[in-house]
C-alpha cells in the first residue's frame, strides 16, 4: 500500500516540471528520510521544492524522489508531524542526492472541539437561491434585475432604473422582504417603489414560493424574499473585499467595500466580531437601440454596519444599514395634455435621438431607508433556543413633479411635490425547540406599529397601523424513513385608523382579522431524487392605497383610484415540484403551482386617460376579482463533458379573472432560457474548479403576451423578443510560495476576481409587457460590464 500511495504521489509530483521539460530538464533530485539518531525511516514526511512547487511524500522507507527538474539551486524543505522541520538549500547537477535526519518534539495536543451537522432538514416549500458565483456575476444591479435570474420570478418595471420582483405573478404587498432578517417596510404598495436594499449586503438570496404567511407574517400571498449577509466571521482575525463595477449603458460606476474582523476578548469564551460595508453608485442617462432615455440616471450611497457579541450560551447582534437614493424617471412619460399623450403612445418613442448626460432633474424619486436591529439568541439547555429581535424602519420618499400648478418649477431638487414618511416598529419572538418524539418546531409572536404621514402631494391619507401575530410550526422527520411531515398555523390582527388626505377629513377605524395555515410533505425517494408537495392558505388586508389613493402618481406617470369597499383577499395556493440531482453530471427542478385568491385586487387600467392640472395620464383604477393562477417552472443543468454546462429554463403562467371570465391584466408573458458555460479547467468529474476560468452565453425568449383582456389597456401587448446574453470570468488566486503543497489551499489569502458581461449582446429593441413605461419607449440597448472583485 506504501508503495502505490509512494507511486501516485511522484506522478503528482511530476506534474509541475511538466513545464521544465520544455526546457530540457532531466535532473533528478532524490533521497531518504530518517529518524536522527535511530536512522529508521520515516514514512509520510513531506518533502516541498519551494521554487517549483513539486511536493513527493516519503514512502513506507522513508524514500522520495523528483525526477525531471532543471538543473539549479534550490531551497528543499522536508515537515512530519511530531518532528521539527528542516530546511535545505541544495545544488542539483544531474543525479543528486538528498537526505534530512528528522527530531522528534515533544508534542502536546490542543483541545479539539468536534462540531456536529445534522442531517439536513429539507424544506417542503418551492425555493430557489442566487449565491457565491452566480449572486458576484449580477451585483451591481437593482435587486429586483437580480431576482430576475430565479425561475418563475420577473420584474415589474417603471421605465429601466426601477424594478419590482414579481413571483408567479405577485408582487408589492403580495410579497415579502426580509432584509437580513426584518420585514422590509417603506411605501412598498407602489408598482414603481423598489425594494431599498443594496444588492451588496447579501451573500445569498432566496425565494420562497408560495403562500408563506405562518412563519414570515401576514401577507406573504406570492411568496418571500430572503436577503441574506453571510454570518459574522467565527475565526480570528480582519478580512474583506472590495468590488468594483463599470456599465458602459448609462456609464455607470459601482463601488462596494466590506471589511470584517472577530477578535478573542479577555472574559471567558468570548467572542466580539464586527464587519463594516459600504456602496456608492452613479450613472446617466441610459439608451435603447436607437435613441437615450433622457433624465433616467442614478445616484446612490449605502452604508451598514453590524457588531455581534457571542458567550457559549448566548449571542447577540446590532445591524445598521441606510440606503439613499435618487432615481430620475423618463421625461418623456409625463405629458402636458391628452393629445400630446395620446400622440406619445402612438410613436412609442421620444421625437429625438437625445444626447448622454449625467444630470438628474424632474420626474425624480428621492428615497432614504434607515434600518435599525437588535437581536439576541439564548440557548434554553438542551431543548432549543429563544430569540428575541427588534427592529426600527424610517423610510422617506420625495417625488418631483413634472409639471406644477401655478407658476414655473424651480431647478433645483429641494421641495418635492410628494413626500412620504413611514416609521416602523418591529418585535419579534420565537422558541425553537429541538427533536422530541421525532418532532422539531417553533412558536412565536409578532407585532408591527407603524406611523405613516404623506406631507405634500395628498395621494395617501396618514393612517396608523398596528399589527399582531402567533403562530406554531411543527416538523415531523424519522430518520431514514422517507418521508418528511410539516404543519404551521397563525393568527394575525390589524387595525387602521386613517386620519386625513391633504385637507380632505377621512377619520375611519378598520380592523381585520383572520387564520392563515400550511402543511407540506416532502418524499425522498432516493440519496438523487425528492418529491414535495405543499398547501398554503393565506390572507392580506388591503393597503390604505388600494382603499384611498385619490390622484396622479408621479413615480409611475399615472392616475390611481382606490376603492374603500374593497375586503381582504384569501389565497390557497398548491405547489408540487420535483428534484433530481445525481450530484455529477445532471440536475432538475420541476415545479407545478395552482394559486387561487379571492377578492384578489388588482389595478385595472380605465378606459380613458386623465386630465389634471398637472398634465394628462394613463388611469388605473383598484378593483376587485376572484383571480386563479396556475403554471410551472423549470431549470435543469447537464454536463456532458467535464468542461461543458448546458443550461435550460422555463416560466409558464396562466391568470384567469374567474368573476369577468377572461385574463387577467398586468401578468408576466411566457419565458424560455438556453444556456452554456464552458471551463477548461473543469475537474473529471464535471465540479467545476474554484478558480478555473469559464464562458457563458445565454438565450432568453420571451413570448408575446397574448393573453390580456379585451379593451383594457392604452397601446397592444410588444410583440415577442429574444436576448443574447455573454459572460466570461476568471479568479486568480494569490498563494503564499513559502508553504507546502499540502497547506497550499489553506494559504490563498487573497483572490482578484474579474468579470466582463455583456446584456443584450446583439443590442435588440424590444419592449416589455411589465414595463409601466412601454407605452414611451424601448428598453436598454446592449450593456457591457466589467467587473472586479478582491477579497482578502
Amino acid at each position: 500500500m506504501f508503495r502505490i500511495n509512494y507511486l501516485i504521489l511522484s506522478v503528482i509530483g511530476l506534474l509541475p516540471s511538466l513545464v521544465y521539460a520544455q526546457k530540457d530538464c532531466h535532473a533528478m533530485l532524490f533521497g531518504t528520510v530518517t529518524e536522527e539518531g535511530s536512522e529508521e525511516p520515516v514514512p509520510f514526511a513531506e518533502v516541498f521544492i519551494v521554487q517549483t512547487g513539486q511536493g513527493a511524500i516519503t514512502d513506507d522507507q522513508g524514500r522520495f524522489v523528483f525526477t525531471e527538474i532543471c538543473e539549479g539551486e534550490y531551497t528543499v524543505n522536508c515537515h512530519h508531524i511530531g518532528c521539527s522541520h528542516l530546511s535545505s538549500e541544495i545544488k542539483v547537477v544531474g543525479e543528486t542526492n538528498l537526505c534530512f535526519h528528522l527530531q522528534h518534539e515533544s508534542l502536546k495536543l490542543a483541545e479539539i472541539t468536534v462540531h456536529a451537522k445534522p442531517i439536513e432538514l429539507r424544506s417542503t416549500q418551492a425555493e430557489r437561491s442566487l449565491n457565491g458565483e452566480k449572486l458576484a456575476a449580477v451585483k451591481g444591479q437593482t435587486l429586483g434585475d437580480l431576482l430576475k435570474n430565479l425561475p418563475g420570478v420577473t420584474t415589474l418595471n417603471t421605465g429601466s432604473g426601477i424594478a419590482k420582483p414579481v413571483i408567479r405573478g405577485l408582487h408589492s404587498s403580495r410579497v415579502l422582504m426580509l432584509n437580513n432578517g426584518v420585514r422590509q417596510e417603506g411605501q412598498q404598495w407602489g408598482s414603481e417603489h423598489a425594494p431599498e436594499i443594496d444588492p451588496y449586503i447579501a451573500d445569498k438570496v432566496t425565494v420562497v414560493y408560495g403562500a408563506n404567511s405562518v412563519r414570515y407574517g401576514a401577507d406573504a400571498l406570492g411568496g418571500v424574499v430572503l436577503v441574506e449577509p453571510r454570518a459574522l466571521r467565527s475565526e480570528p482575525g480582519v478580512g474583506g473585499e472590495v468590488n468594483l463595477a463599470a456599465f458602459g449603458n448609462g456609464r455607470v460606476g459601482v463601488a462596494s467595500g466590506m471589511v470584517e474582523g472577530n477578535s478573542k476578548l479577555k472574559t471567558r469564551n468570548s467572542k466580539l466580531a464586527y464587519r463594516l460595508q459600504g456602496t456608492v453608485k452613479r450613472g446617466g442617462d441610459l439608451r435603447t437601440p436607437d435613441y437615450f432615455l433622457k433624465n433616467t440616471g442614478v445616484k446612490e450611497i449605502n452604508y451598514s454596519a453590524t457588531v455581534g457579541l457571542e458567550r457559549e450560551k448566548w449571542k447577540s447582534e446590532v445591524f445598521f444599514s441606510q440606503f439613499f437614493t435618487d432615481i430620475g424617471v423618463y421625461r418623456g412619460s409625463h405629458i402636458g395634455n391628452l393629445t400630446d399623450l395620446e400622440n406619445a403612445i402612438e410613436r412609442g418613442r421620444p421625437t429625438d435621438d437625445g444626447t448622454f448626460s449625467y444630470k438628474l432633474g424632474r420626474p425624480l424619486q428621492r428615497v432614504a431607508h434607515y434600518l435599525l436591529k437588535a437581536k439576541s439568541e439564548v440557548k434554553t439547555g438542551t431543548a432549543g433556543k429563544l430569540t428575541l429581535q427588534y427592529a426600527r424602519q424610517f423610510n422617506r420618499r420625495g417625488e418631483f413633479d413634472a409639471h406644477k400648478r401655478y407658476g414655473t418649477l424651480p431647478s433645483e431638487l429641494n421641495n418635492p411635490e410628494m413626500l412620504f414618511e413611514i416609521t416602523t416598529h418591529t418585535f419579534d419572538l420565537a422558541w425553537e425547540h429541538k427533536s422530541w418524539r421525532h418532532l422539531t418546531g417553533s412558536l412565536g409572536a409578532q407585532g408591527m406599529a407603524q406611523r405613516n404621514t404623506t406631507d405634500r402631494g395628498g395621494l395617501i391619507p396618514n393612517y396608523n397601523s398596528q399589527t399582531a401575530g402567533v403562530f406554531w410550526i411543527e416538523r415531523w422527520r424519522k430518520y431514514p424513513f422517507p418521508l418528511e411531515f410539516e404543519a404551521g398555523v397563525r393568527y394575525d390582527l390589524r387595525h387602521l385608523n386613517i386620519e386625513n388626505r391633504g385637507n380632505e377629513v377621512i377619520d375611519k377605524q378598520l380592523d381585520f382579522s383572520n387564520l392563515s395555515g400550511t402543511a407540506g410533505v416532502v418524499f425522498k425517494a432516493s440519496e438523487q431524487f425528492d418529491i414535495k408537495l405543499h398547501w398554503g392558505s393565506a390572507w392580506r388586508a388591503p393597503n390604505v392605497n388600494e382603499l384611498f389613493s385619490d390622484g396622479v402618481h408621479h413615480g409611475s406617470a399615472s392616475y390611481e383610484k382606490g376603492r374603500e369597499y374593497l375586503v381582504p383577499e384569501r389565497a390557497h395556493s398548491t405547489n408540487l415540484s420535483f428534484d433530481f440531482d445525481n450530484q455529477r453530471n445532471f440536475a432538475i427542478n420541476f415545479s407545478l403551482y395552482r394559486n387561487i385568491v379571492n377578492d384578489f385586487i388588482y389595478l385595472r387600467p380605465t378606459a380613458e386617460p386623465v386630465l389634471t392640472i398637472r398634465g394628462a395620464f394613463p388611469a388605473f383604477a383598484y378593483d376587485q376579482t376572484d383571480a386563479r393562477l396556475m403554471g410551472l417552472d423549470w431549470s435543469a443543468e447537464w454536463k456532458p463533458i467535464a468542461a461543458l454546462t448546458l443550461t435550460s429554463g422555463a416560466s409558464m403562467l396562466r391568470a384567469w379573472n374567474k368573476q369577468h371570465d377572461e385574463w387577467l391584466t398586468l401578468m408576466p408573458a411566457d419565458r424560455f432560457q438556453m444556456g452554456l458555460a464552458y471551463s477548461p479547467k473543469a475537474k473529471k468529474d464535471g465540479v467545476t474548479k474554484e478558480n478555473a476560468p469559464f464562458v457563458k452565453l445565454g438565450v432568453e425568449h420571451v413570448l408575446k403576451q397574448t393573453r390580456v383582456p379585451d379593451n383594457q389597456d392604452f397601446a397592444p401587448a410588444p410583440a415577442a423578443y429574444t436576448l443574447v446574453n455573454f459572460e466570461a470570468g476568471l479568479a486568480l488566486p494569490i498563494v503564499d510560495p513559502h508553504l507546502s503543497v499540502g497547506q497550499g489551499k489553506s494559504s490563498i489569502v487573497n483572490r482578484l476576481t474579474l468579470t466582463l458581461t455583456i446584456q443584450n449582446l446583439l443590442n435588440t429593441a424590444y419592449r416589455d409587457y411589465l414595463n409601466r413605461l412601454r407605452y414611451f419607449s424601448h428598453e436598454v440597448g446592449r450593456n457591457v460590464s466589467v467587473k472586479l472583485k478582491y477579497s482578502f
